[in-house]
């Protein structure tokens, strides 16, 4: 605190000096100007204290009186006037004239409309008088000369009486403003006197606070030693190794973790020894690394470059390497221990790729294969083709074994399809039952899909022991050929597809291959795009709201909108199937908007602080006007948009990216959260938590059933939640079932959990009267039970 004094007191001071010498310039500056003006003031003063003005205009009025008489004389006839005297004296006014119009009396001649008067009269009257001059011996001449004369003379003598007053009063003025200079002048004098007082006292006042200024380094180098013992204290606790070298990579500092990680003694590691005798070349700073990228070069001279890359050390540890050049030479190195960081990366950056519970390919690698196949089609005219499996029977085979069986059971089910696959065969596991195959015959070897499809039943149908007990189960196969069936990948799994839905049509244990006569499955699904667009006039559609509860007080503290279908001829049809219908048709829109409108007039109902989610479909952000509708019915409603989530799945940015995007932003702008669904099924992409702020991820289901009897699933929750966490993410487990699966998602770091066990959907006013009663201590007690 008293540094900071001194340095503000020395900074005023030299505030002060600054000013002090600017003033004492100034004041010089102003001396001489003043100077400069006094001398000016009596040169002026002189011509006019001597009445040169005056004797000028003077002689005016008495030469033209003289050039008169000699005319008068000379006409009378007097020997002793002749012409040669008369012209010498018109001479002499005409000198006069020309003296009146010198710079000398420009200021007076134009100080009085009469002054210039007389001056042009002057004038007239000598340019007349000229020839007449010059003819003056003609008879009658001179008494023209007279007459033209004498009208001029008393205003020539008028403008001499003039001149002389007016010489007189500048003459006064002159001296007032040169005593008023002689004051300033003085003023200016007692001014450099003050400031040079000033700049002594200054002078004293500053070796004091130098005397001061010694003290308090004394005391700061007290300070520093103290802060150095905290410093390497520091040091020698970091979790980093560190070391810092000079140009010539001269060892200056290390800590104490930098000798454990690379099995180092003090007696090596001295100041001055020299860093490439205690580590390999690819670890020293400036190490010539191809794949450092251009722009991270520092210096164009040294090719100095900041280089940050993983290195695996002979035990199996991966070092995070950070050498920063400094800029007068040397570098400040850091090796980091992420072996653990690195193996969950590891771990989440396979779950983009390939499914969680049977480590086969999820739907993204599926389509990314298939899309080049496709192209290699094009290339070499090669066909291939995708198959779709579903597994007959396997929802009853989980609902009455359980979900571990069930899990168990698909994992068996991946590794027989593993094993029957050939080299040409990619298995990828789409989510819940459903499998896909994309077989790709070996160049010149003829696409046989029935004996593949007859050796994949073969192999399914085997029995299985699952926990000691035997279960039966068949699959049933549809597929589709390329390019017979299609040419984009669209519409070869979309064909394959609807083939499953014939097999699994005509019986279990099945394959079909896609026909252009299936006709009854599209008849149906005509049907139903005709009942849809008239289900919401006829009232049969409903929302159902399914709680979201905030992990950390147990209390809800928002509700899944989640839309039902009550066919009055089909019963209850599954979103599953009418949802994909709408998005196919294009009514997903209107659809869209009901829901959108229906779902903020009830959550405005809701207590104050409660949110409400809302699903988007992919095909919904293809409508230019979605922020528009969703802003309408904000408005209309007049529902908060903090309130509200917007849930999407991955598919979203993964077509017209740039422009939905730019939509999720907007609704980022207007206060909407958006919330990136079913993390970790296929649609999920690390890389796209990266590419856009997502306020929320929700952990997909299949990952909370293996709890708690996969460590493996638990430590995939944790991480997923760890990540999330780091990145200002919140996290909801959905598909809680159990007591056990609640505390673990709490314990794995979940900020919200949904789930059956929970609350399963209920309808609006079973939803607010479940918003009333569900308190902390309820769900505590229920969850005991």
């Amino acid at each position: 605190m008293a540094r900071h004094s001194l340095w503000a007191q020395r900074s005023r001071f030299k505030i002060l000096r600054i000013a002090l010498s600017i003033g004492v310039i100034a004041f010089i500056c102003a001396a001489g100007y003043i100077g400069t003006l006094l001398l000016q003031r009596q040169q002026a003063l002189d011509p006019l204290g001597r009445g040169n003005v005056t004797w000028l205009v003077a002689q005016a009025p008495s030469e033209y009186a003289k050039l008169e008489q000699r005319i008068g004389a000379y006409g009378m006839g007097f020997n002793a006037i002749d012409a040669q005297e008369v012209q010498l004296r018109f001479d002499i006014v005409v000198n006069r004239l020309n003296a009146l119009h010198s710079d000398f009396l420009a200021e007076f001649i134009a100080s009085d409309v009469r002054n210039r008067n007389t001056v042009a009269e002057l004038e007239r009257v000598v340019d007349a008088a000229r020839p007449l001059i010059e003819n003056l011996d003609d008879p009658g001449t001179a008494t023209q000369l007279l007459e033209l004369l004498a009208p001029l003379y008393s205003d020539l003598v008028r403008l001499s009486v003039d001149a002389n007053a007016w010489n007189a009063a500048r003459v006064n003025a002159e001296r007032d403003d040169l005593f008023r200079l002689q004051w300033v002048f003085a003023w200016v004098a007692v001014g450099l006197i003050v400031c040079g007082l000033i700049f002594i006292g200054l002078l004293l006042f500053n070796n004091i606070l130098l005397a001061r200024a010694h003290e308090q380094l004394r005391r700061k180098e007290d300070a520093l030693q103290t802060q150095f013992h905290w410093f390497e204290a520091a040091l020698n606790n970091m979790s980093q190794a560190l070391c810092l070298t000079d140009a010539q990579q001269r060892l200056l500092v290390c800590n104490g973790r930098f000798l454990d990680v690379f099995g180092l003694d003090t007696q090596r590691t001295g100041q001055g020894a020299s860093l490439a005798d205690l580590l390999p070349a690819h670890l020293l700073p400036g190490w010539r690394n191809e794949q450092v990228p251009p722009s991270t070069l520092v210096g164009d001279d040294n090719m100095r470059a900041v280089d940050e890359h993983n290195h695996l050390m002979d035990d199996g540890t991966i070092l995070y390497v950070s050498h920063q050049p400094l800029p007068g030479g040397g570098w400040v190195s850091t090796f980091e221990d992420i072996t653990e960081r690195q193996q969950a990366q590891n771990r989440i950056a396979h779950m983009a790729h390939f499914d969680s519970l049977t480590d086969l390919p999820n739907r993204v690698l599926f389509w990314k294969r298939t899309a080049h196949a496709i192209d290699q089609m094009g290339a070499d005219q090669r066909p291939f083709a995708i198959l779709y499996l579903d597994l007959d029977r396997f929802k009853e085979v989980n609902d009455t074994l359980g979900h571990p069986i069930g899990d168990a059971l698909l994992r068996a089910v991946a590794n027989r399809l593993k094993s029957a696959a050939t080299i040409s065969e990619l298995v990828a596991r789409l989510g819940g039952d459903e499998f896909a195959i994309l077989h790709v015959p070996q160049k010149d070897t003829p696409l046989d899909v029935p004996s593949m499809a007859e050796r994949l039943l073969k192999s399914v149908s085997q029995p299985y022991i699952i926990d000691g007990k035997e279960i039966s189960l068949t699959t049933s196969i549809g597929y589709a050929c390329a390019p017979e069936d299609g040419t984009s990948s669209e519409t070869l799994i979309k064909k394959a597809d609807l083939a499953l839905y014939r097999a699994k049509e005509q019986g279990a244990n099945t394959y079909r291959r896609f026909d252009p006569q299936m006709e009854e499955k599209l008849l149906r699904k005509r049907g139903l795009e005709n009942d849809l667009r008239k289900a919401i006039e006829l009232d049969q559609l409903q929302l159902h709201y399914q709680p979201l509860i905030c992990l950390s007080t147990m209390k809800i503290t928002a509700g899944e909108a989640l839309l039902r279908w009550d066919h009055p001829v089909h019963g209850a049809i599954s979103p599953a199937e009418f949802i994909p219908l709408a998005e196919e048709t294009g009514y997903i829109n209107s659809l869209g908007e009901w829901v959108l409108q229906r779902a903020f007039q009830e959550a405005a109902r809701w207590p104050e602080g409660m949110r409400i989610s809302v699903n988007l479909s992919p095909m919904q952000f293809r409508d230019v006007t979605l922020y528009d509708r969703l802003a309408s019915a904000l408005l209309t409603s007049g529902l908060p948009a903090e309130r509200v989530e917007v849930e999407i799945t991955e598919s979203v940015l993964l077509q017209h990216s740039k422009a939905n995007e730019e939509t999720l932003r907007r609704f980022r702008k207007l206060g909407i959260s958006i919330v990136l669904d079913d993390f970790g099924t296929g649609y999920s992409s690390l890389n796209y938590l990266l590419s856009f702020p997502f306020d929320k991820i929700k952990i997909d289901q299949s990952f909370v059933r293996g709890l708690p009897s996969r460590s493996d699933s638990f430590a995939i929750v944790q991480s997923i939640a760890s990540l999330a966490k780091r990145l200002k993410i919140a996290t909801t487990a959905e598909g809680v079932e159990t007591v056990e699966q609640l505390h673990l998602v709490r314990e794995a770091g979940c900020t919200q959990a949904q789930g059956y066990y929970l609350s399963r959907p209920v309808p609006a006013s079973k939803f607010r009267s479940l918003v009333c009663t569900h308190t902390p201590r309820s769900i505590a007690t229920f969850s005991d039970r």
